[in-house]
């Protein structure tokens, strides 16, 4: 599971069927400057000591002049490293931690879940008030479409299913798996901008 560090701001209001999320097309390709940019990218791991924990800590730092649209970490951590919201990426069985944090909007930005296990525990869907998006590959027979079913009802929810990919779609079609993530991530800085 990964966090992204993301600007505070409002969360959208949605009036039923229809919303700007629903609507989206997150399917546009990323700009290649920005792919070859992202093969630039430094990394740098170090640890972070917090009482008695020491934290891992990964950073990407943009090439030259460029400057950073989000800091990446594992979920341990965000508030020592000062980060108030954040956007979340989850894949399958971690989706049980993220879940029941997405009925408040304090801290999370949006999420994005991969092929999410545990959404039969969705009891009350318009509780769940973070924008999320759902993806899963079309060969994913299991958790990805049960998924989809269980989520349908979120009130600020896209549902997208990555062709030629199975469970792990970020695996088998990366460069969708990227489309969508980038394009959902923009589309929530944009609209709370």
């Amino acid at each position: 599971m990964v966090l992204v560090h993301h600007q505070p701001h409002h969360q959208p209001t949605t009036s039923g069927s229809g919303s700007l999320l629903e609507r989206a097309d997150l399917s546009h390709p990323i700009p290649e400057n920005a792919r070859k940019l992202a093969q630039l990218v430094e990394y740098d791991e170090s640890r972070v000591e917090m009482g008695t924990h020491s934290v891992f800590v990964r950073e990407a730092r943009p090439p030259g002049a460029h400057y950073a649209k989000a800091t990446v970490l594992f979920l341990h951590g965000q508030k020592t490293l000062g980060l108030k919201q954040v956007m979340v990426v989850s894949a399958s069985m971690s989706a049980q931690f993220v879940l029941p944090l997405m009925t408040s909007s304090r801290h999370l930005s949006c999420v994005v879940l991969v092929a999410p296990s545990n959404t039969h525990e969705v009891l009350n869907p318009s509780s769940y008030v973070v924008p999320t998006l759902v993806l899963w590959g079309e060969r994913d027979t299991s958790l990805g479409p049960t998924a989809a079913a269980n989520l349908k009802n979120l009130p600020t929810v896209k549902l997208q299913k990555i062709p030629d990919a199975g469970h792990a779609c970020y695996l088998h079609n990366p460069k969708c798996f990227e489309n969508l993530c980038v394009n959902f991530f923009d589309l929530i800085r944009s609209y709370h901008h």
